[in-house]
């Protein structure tokens, strides 16, 4: 059980750091500056991947047996499997923008910023919940046989950019995430 809530909080402290880079990018769009929109693109490619096909199956399995157990918090818990839905279709929405820019089409500047501020906002309000509400009660709660369930019933598929299968796909998010560590960027926790 401690492996995985220790995973669940590294997922996240991951994501929060790629929202940063997004948002060091929406502040060079605001600045009038040109950002990395492939960088941008990486970053969505990854959050509607990763988080979307693995990290949020696995909250629905561990969401829905503490509902089954009457733990409690069931409005919150219903609210965040129905947030995994609008986190993956806002995250496509904004993933298909900035892949028709980089693909070379007009796009609003306006209408991206504002749609990856929305979506960055949406997911910082999603894991701030379940770190403070649903995380703690999940570790509290659950017997160590549904934590087995857990792993179980979700394929496990290692985190293709943080974790020890890297994918190529990758390279350049990694490259610039190893930049900002040499420049002494601490990650966002």
């Amino acid at each position: 059980m401690s492996n995985m809530i220790a995973a669940w909080h590294a997922d996240h402290a991951n994501f929060a750091n790629l929202l940063a880079l997004l948002e060091t990018q929406l502040e060079v769009l605001g600045e009038g500056e040109s950002p990395d929109y492939e960088l941008m693109l990486d970053i969505m490619y990854y959050m509607t991947h990763y988080p979307d096909r693995m990290h949020h199956p696995f909250e629905d399995c561990v969401f829905k047996m503490m509902k089954e157990r009457a733990i409690g918090r069931r409005e919150i818990l219903d609210a965040l499997i129905d947030q995994h839905s609008k986190l993956l279709e806002s995250g496509n929405a904004l993933f298909h923008e900035l892949d028709d820019v980089v693909s070379g089409s007009i796009a609003s500047r306006e209408d991206i910023a504002a749609s990856a501020r929305r979506y960055v906002a949406q997911f910082r309000q999603h894991m701030e919940a379940e770190e403070t509400e649903i995380i703690p009660l999940a570790a509290q709660s659950l017997r160590p046989e549904d934590w087995a369930a857990f792993r179980d019933a979700v394929a496990h598929i290692d985190d293709p950019l943080f974790g020890k299968a890297q994918l190529r796909r990758y390279s350049a998010l990694r490259q610039h995430i190893a930049a900002q560590a040499r420049e002494g960027k601490e990650p966002v926790r």
